[in-house]
């Protein structure tokens, strides 16, 4: 299964909006049934970005992820399992 998480950038930098949806998703985690495991991938996932990307070096690569343009990112892993953005 491929593991993706969405992320909507509007007012805020692309590392905010990662730790707003890493606490939603805990937040759901902790209060529904995960049966087919998909939260575990999403939050394993989001917590590999948050601890190993360099913020400043994402926000002044792009303005999408700076907050200063609204857009949408695909988080999903490679084969290698390194993590990819998709800005849409």
């Amino acid at each position: 299964m491929d593991v993706t998480v969405n992320l909507h950038i509007k007012s805020h930098c692309i590392e905010t909006e990662a730790r707003n949806e890493f606490s939603r998703l805990m937040d759901t985690y902790f209060s529904t049934d995960d049966l087919e495991g998909e939260l575990d991938g999403k939050i394993e996932l989001l917590r590999d970005f948050l601890e190993n990307s360099d913020f400043p070096k994402l926000r002044s690569s792009d303005t999408r992820l700076s907050g200063g343009q609204e857009s949408d990112v695909v988080l999903k892993r490679n084969d290698r399992g390194g993590i990819v953005l998709e800005i849409r």
